[in-house]
């Protein structure tokens, strides 16, 4: 704001106090301001380096830029590749290190179209506009930069992501910013190999492998286990059918009992030549799934596995559904399993012809 020949500045007092009359000076962040620069020129560096890889159809969707990071949103309608990112890296690096001038220049607008400067789309400019040049990155630009691009120091995507129909974003880093992500980096790895007691960080990657493999191969021995514990008692559940209209009716309800282990023994039950319907309710964790089949001859004689699994879930809160002879459903709040596992009679006789 202008007045009178002289600038005025909005501030707040974090300690001591101001009078009228008092002599203040007001200073930059130099710090600050050469980090907000140094993302800001990067942005521009880095729509030129996407143009190149993805092709000229990319044209700058958003930006923010701080002393923190460089995040440019562009358009594109499909994820970029490891291969992709890693160019754009490349290109953008390539350029620092080169130490290309950046100039700032005003000029006629038509001047800097000729000289095939960007816009954004979509702004309104003036007859003179200013023209930000850095090698083959041209743009028209308000904004701060360095002089240099030497002086932006190492660029770093750290994300690519979706953030909109048609619009991808990056989030990078820039000069100490780069160094700030790898102390990073290098504490999370650091970390992971004294849990893993490592003495040698090269061994990390050896180690996670033939941690997750052993993993992987407890879980499977666990659910071999939980398998053949359900399978006996698969014999007990049947012996204690209930006949509802010539059709044999069981419900059970399973603790840590995966929803693979339930279609199992579903199936098992699925294709028997007598008329049955049966419910099995597992609950694994904070996770509660119901499985209910019906054999051809109970189908035939009016039961649906689909419809009957969707009001038993539904006493829990949980949604669900399928086919006639199997379907599943999730339930909402587990504690309520044993009463819908109660009401699973009295559901299956309002399908029994």
């Amino acid at each position: 704001m202008k007045s009178e020949g002289h600038f005025l500045h909005i501030a707040s007092v974090e300690q001591g106090s101001l009078s009228k009359g008092d002599k203040v000076l007001a200073q930059i962040d130099k710090a600050r301001r050469l980090a907000v620069m140094r993302n800001h020129t990067t942005a521009h560096l880095l729509q030129h380096a996407l143009r190149q890889v993805l092709g000229d159809h990319v044209h700058q969707a958003g930006q923010l830029v701080n002393e923190k990071n460089c995040r440019f949103d562009f358009n594109s309608f499909a994820a970029m590749t490891d291969e992709e990112i890693a160019k754009v890296e490349e290109i953008v690096n390539n350029e620092i290190m080169n130490a290309f001038p950046v100039t700032m220049e005003e000029m006629p607008i038509e001047e800097a179209r000729k000289l095939g400067a960007m816009a954004l789309f979509g702004e309104k400019y003036g007859d003179t506009v200013r023209v930000v040049t850095a090698n083959e990155s041209i743009e028209f630009c308000g904004g701060t930069h360095v002089s240099n691009t030497s002086q932006i120091g190492l660029f770093k995507i750290v994300s690519e992501s979706s953030v909109a129909a048609g619009v991808r974003r990056i989030e990078a880093v820039t000069g100490l910013g780069v160094i700030e992500l790898l102390n990073e980096f290098k504490s999370v790895i650091a970390q992971s190999a004294k849990a893993l007691k490592l003495a040698n960080l090269t061994e990390l990657p050896e180690k996670c492998a033939s941690v997750f493999a052993e993993s992987k191969e407890k879980d499977k021995q666990l659910e071999s286990l939980n398998q053949q514990i359900a399978n006996a008692k698969l014999a007990s559940i049947l012996e204690n059918a209930e006949e509802i209209g010539g059709v044999k009716v069981v419900a059970s309800k399973l603790e840590n009992t995966t929803p693979d282990i339930l279609r199992k023994l579903g199936d098992s039950i699925k294709d028997k030549n007598e008329a049955a319907v049966a419910l099995f309710a597992g609950v694994s964790g904070e996770k509660g799934t119901f499985y209910c089949v019906c054999t051809p001859e109970a189908v035939k004689k009016g039961a649906n596995a689909g419809k009957i699994v969707k009001e038993t879930a539904a006493l829990t809160g949980g949604k669900g559904g399928g086919k006639p002879d199997s379907a599943m459903a999730g339930a909402g709040n587990i504690a309520d399993m044993d009463k819908a596992v109660a009401a699973f009679s009295g559901i299956v006789k309002g399908f029994i012809a």
